[in-house]
């Protein structure tokens, strides 16, 4: 393909954390096309709330990071809304702050972040209106959930929730739906249910 990519702006804002823009430039260059010019905005808004301090340099300069941009991507292409597209860009965002504990799989997170529908990140998103802020983690969220929010009945909400079961980020309890450490890894990566809520 010919001309820049879209996302070589993005890109370069990670230089002073640690990218080499020179060695980004070779495979950056076959990032192009639609899918491309719709991620750019949003992963360089993204990329704008990371600082050097925070920044996993070792990451920035591994294949593995143009690996999971190319996976982003791919995602972006087929992605349902423009919420979508936003999130995929703050995973790819996660993945370049230094990892905490528990460490995250990036690769893992970024395949199931992926893979969840529109309505399933909506009800992610969700259920934390729900569950204890102290300790979401710990709480139990009940078989089935009115979600007016959302605009869905109880017998969508539910099936909803079996989705997010079946992806492994709920775990059936006596009580009804627990959140797994899948989920924290998809959390701590996109800050999904965080202080700026993506969808809420």
């Amino acid at each position: 393909m010919t001309g820049p990519s879209p996302l070589l702006p993005a890109l370069r804002s990670l230089e002073p954390l640690g990218l080499s823009l020179a060695a980004c430039q070779g495979w950056a260059t076959t990032l192009s096309g639609p899918q491309a010019e719709r991620l750019a905005v949003p992963l360089e808004r993204a990329f704008r709330g990371l600082d050097a301090a925070g920044a996993d340099t070792e990451y920035l300069r591994s294949a593995a990071f143009p690996a999971h941009v190319t996976q982003v991507l791919r995602a972006a292409e087929v992605a349902e809304s423009d919420a979508k597209v936003e999130l995929l860009a703050r995973a790819l965002a996660g993945c370049v702050r230094r990892p905490g504990t528990p460490r995250v799989d990036r690769t893992q997170t970024l395949r199931l972040v992926e893979a969840l529908s529109d309505r399933e990140l909506h009800v992610l998103a969700e259920v934390f209106e729900f569950l204890d802020p102290l300790n979401p983690f710990a709480d139990t969220l009940p078989p089935s959930l009115p979600l007016p929010t959302l605009g869905l009945s109880r017998d969508e909400g539910e099936a909803a929730l079996l989705g997010l079961g079946q992806l492994g980020l709920l775990r059936r309890v006596a009580e009804g739906w627990q959140l797994t450490p899948l989920a924290r890894s998809v959390l701590t990566l996109t800050g999904l249910g965080g202080v700026e809520h993506l969808f809420l």
